[in-house]
């Protein structure tokens, strides 16, 4: 299954992110990154595809930096793409 993860440069960044995407109610997980797209930040978000544009435009709007949103062909594990 396609799963979407927004990747970061830092834990900061990530969370700033994370609080802006839930204030509108949209879905965001934290997640670890997959080391398959990316070794940079150990944490990244994990999104539904159809709120990526939003998301795109939620960070312009707001400033928020991230590197990319990337689609993996993952199998979900709830215990390890989880945080908490």
């Amino acid at each position: 299954m396609l799963h979407y993860y927004v990747l970061f440069d830092n834990h900061t960044d990530a969370m700033e992110m994370y609080r802006a995407i839930k204030a509108t109610s949209h879905y965001a997980q934290i997640s670890p990154t997959p080391r398959e797209l990316s070794v940079c930040c150990g944490v990244s978000l994990l999104v539904k595809e159809e709120d990526v544009p939003f998301i795109k435009e939620l960070a312009e709007e707001q400033q928020l930096r991230y590197i990319s949103i990337n689609g993996l062909d993952n199998e979900f594990n709830s215990s390890r793409h989880r945080y908490g």
